[in-house]
């Protein structure tokens, strides 16, 4: 067992018979002790203990771990607890091969009674140093465990530490999510970011470290909508109520991402104190504003520009804005941000740089404009997204439409280097997708035609085969003037004519020519409106089928056992297409209209 094996020993001179046997009760202790700290049982412990007062300070691996190092390793809390109990105070402070102690194991393990047990016994072990000179609290910070941070954060003297290890420590605690450590170690020394000018040091390359991990995140304001503040309040206290561990999960994240927004608030106030000269350097080494723009980190980006708004107008080296990097990521959040900026949006298409040129002639190395990088298929993470290659199509398309509106007449028709016009390169770009997505319809639209199909064969039959039968004389169904026939008749009706609808609607999709803009709204409406009357003729097929038996087995229990096995098909049947169908609901309906439209953020 690497690493974990009792620890051997080879005698140098051939010992005695006597020195042998000691030899071997010594091996056994250790193998003893061992086993009893993994296994956490402290009978066994003790017994060997109580041979060897000296055998809960014995190296019993190769990596000269004593017991309290794999005790507190395996979270052995009762077993830790008593061990300590029957060691000295410089016990506690023996570190293995690593050098680490097994205060520094117990920081690792996540479990704050076995820290506590320790601490009490000796109060210098947080500024023991263990592997790599990382304290234990560093440690705890590195693997997220925030209940042990938070404790190790209130006995280690972090004011002791470097400036530099202390922005290390900063920027773990930001990649691991604890923003509530993160903030008190900010606000209790802000110089760790704006160092005293006396000191003329240069930016902190943990700061450039510590914005761009939280460029990453995704969090929220301070402020926030009043729904948002009723909805988090509502939440808190759904969230103390036993059993309901879910709540208590979102609750904590909506906790996170405040804090977040906190912390990236308060970090940002510091950098805004910095001289220009640093400010600016900040931005463009980090590549903050890229970063956010591609995940869609809304709420970072217009809390910076909301303190300084010229970060608009800035570009990185590749010549993108926030909002050229929104489109290429599809990353309709940041896009409608353009919106928020009004007439400014029109002068952005004019604006010169230092080089005196103008931001619509801004073009990446292959001449490609804004409405080109719209062009361009997005990225399969952000393609994938919504279902079906046909919904991928219109997506598309809703992007490219969206962006051709705020370009300058001459860019639709402006061409690259490969001599093509955006609209040439979409449909170049996405040739593979609308042939996919056309297969996926029809596909699709055969598959329901033929179940519709029967649905209507069915139900026509049905009409003229009454349950009951017909009065031999008069020719009318006998139970005419049951209430659960007029159920029958009415439903078998509408069924009838529900899944006809479909048919029609299907047969219209397999007939279309599939051309780029019916995928925009034509094609995934029809498919909506052809599913939906679908959904609606099995619905009322199945209570048709369940009104027969009321209608012949009046006073029996039959009737109701039907009913209730027709209602878990229906909520069956709902619940394996409610993906499909709320995608193709949404994308008629929501996508269309509402996709781009400006949200609750305002840059300025």
């Amino acid at each position: 067992m690497t690493g974990d094996s009792p620890k051997t020993y080879e005698s140098e001179p051939e010992p005695r018979s006597d020195d042998k046997s000691e030899l071997f009760r010594a091996d056994s202790c250790r193998v003893e002790v061992y086993r009893a700290a993994l296994r956490g049982d402290w009978k066994a412990a003790e017994t060997a203990l109580n041979w060897d007062r000296s055998a809960g300070c014995l190296e019993i691996t190769e990596r000269e771990d004593r017991p309290l190092h794999i005790a507190a390793a395996t979270k052995r809390t009762v077993f830790v607890r008593n061990l300590v109990e029957n060691l000295n105070t410089s016990d506690l402070a023996l570190q293995n091969k690593h050098g680490n102690t097994a205060f520094c194991n117990a920081a690792v393990s996540g479990v704050v009674e076995i820290a506590k047990v320790m601490y009490e016994k000796n109060k210098e072990l947080p500024t023991i140093r263990g592997g790599g000179q990382m304290t234990p609290f560093e440690m705890a910070v590195l693997l997220g465990n925030k209940k042990m941070v938070e404790y190790l954060y209130k006995i280690t003297p972090l004011g002791d530490f470097e400036a530099e290890e202390r922005m290390r420590i900063l920027v773990a605690t930001i990649h691991t999510d604890v923003y509530d450590i993160a903030l008190k170690i900010l606000n209790t020394d802000p110089s760790i970011v704006t160092p005293p000018p006396t000191e003329k040091k240069g930016i902190d390359p943990q700061v450039l470290l510590a914005l761009q991990a939280l460029a990453q995140k995704h969090l929220s304001h301070d402020y926030g909508t009043s729904q948002e503040r009723i909805w988090e309040r509502l939440v808190s206290i759904i969230a103390t109520v036993p059993y309901v561990p879910c709540f208590k999960r979102i609750y904590c994240a909506l906790q996170e991402r405040r804090q977040a927004g906190q912390l990236v608030k308060r970090l940002w106030e510091l950098i805004l104190t910095l001289p220009d000269k640093d400010f600016l350097k900040i931005i463009e080494k980090t590549r903050i504003l890229t970063d956010a723009a591609k995940i869609g980190n809304v709420e970072f980006l217009t809390l910076l520009t909301q303190s300084y708004p010229d970060l608009i107008w800035k570009i990185n080296s590749d010549k993108y804005s926030i909002f050229h990097i929104a489109v290429i990521y599809r990353q309709e959040r940041v896009f409608s941000l353009i919106y928020d900026t009004g007439a400014i949006k029109d002068l952005m298409m004019l604006y010169k740089d230092n080089k005196n040129v103008m931001m619509r002639h801004y073009k990446d190395k292959k001449g490609n404009n804004i409405l080109h990088l719209a062009a361009k298929l997005a990225p399969p993470s952000r393609l994938n997204i919504v279902s079906g290659a046909a919904l991928q199509m219109q997506r598309e398309l809703l992007w490219f439409k969206e962006v051709e509106k705020i370009v300058l007449p001459s860019d639709i028709k402006m061409k690259n280097k490969e001599g093509k016009t955006p609209r040439e390169l979409f449909s170049d770009e996405h040739n593979k997708l609308r042939e996919a997505g056309e297969e996926w319809m029809k596909d699709t639209a055969t598959s329901c035609m033929v179940v519709a199909a029967l649905i209507a064969t069915v139900a026509f039959a049905a009409a003229f085969t009454v349950p009951g039968g017909n009065n031999d004389k008069t020719g009318t169904p006998i139970f005419l003037n049951d209430r659960w026939f007029t159920v029958f008749v009415i439903y078998d009706a509408v069924a009838m004519f529900s899944s006809t609808a479909s048919m029609i609607m299907f047969l219209s999709i397999l007939t279309s020519r599939y051309a780029e803009d019916d995928f925009l709204f034509t094609l995934p409406a029809k498919l909506m409106f052809g599913l939906v009357s679908l959904f609606a003729s099995i619905v009322f097929m199945v209570v048709t089928f369940s009104a027969t038996f009321f209608v012949v087995y009046k006073e029996e229990t039959l009737p109701g056992l039907v009913a209730a096995l027709a209602l878990l098909t229906i909520t069956l049947y709902a619940v394996l297409n409610s993906r499909l169908s709320i995608a193709l609901i949404r994308s008629a309906c929501w996508s269309s209209r509402f996709m781009f439209r400006p949200g609750k953020h305002r840059l300025f």
